[in-house]
């Protein structure tokens, strides 16, 4: 996940700069580098969003979750990471959905198909379960969290 997400924003930030720089020094820009970043974005979100749920970097609403007692904190942690499974399981099965119907439509300037954009939303869905996963097990075995 690291990787992908280091390789597509690399991709995203060579895609915007070849733009500008084609609006910049050239007669006309490739018309194609919009849609490439805009790929390389939606894998590089696909690929970080379950690295951020692993360590936490999601925002908190701790103003209340602090005044519980301890033991009210593990029930709605337990429950936020019981909901989050539970949500990125039906995301993923639709995102999967998505992506197969994607395999009949091609992208309208690089001329791929648009399953491939839209597998970003499968990466993403099935980060975050992995990761929503392994939260909700570290309930049962009692280790600490990250």
């Amino acid at each position: 996940m690291k990787w992908g997400t280091l390789g597509s924003t690399l991709g995203f930030i060579a895609c915007v700069l070849l733009q500008i720089f084609a609006r910049l020094f050239l007669e006309t820009a490739p018309s194609w580098t919009e849609e490439a970043a805009r790929l390389c974005f939606i894998i590089a979100i696909g690929c970080s969003a379950g690295l951020a749920l692993r360590s936490g970097e999601y925002v908190h609403f701790d103003f209340l979750y602090q005044r519980m007692s301890a033991g009210w904190q593990r029930r709605v942690a337990f429950l936020i990471d019981l909901l989050t499974v539970v949500l990125f399981a039906l995301f993923l099965y639709y995102a999967v959905q998505l992506t197969v119907l994607g395999w009949a439509e091609r992208s309208p300037s690089l001329k791929f198909p648009m399953a491939i954009p839209f597998a970003g939303m499968v990466i993403l869905g099935a980060s975050l379960l992995v990761y929503a996963v392994d939260r909700l097990r570290r309930h049962a075995t009692k280790t600490p969290r990250r």
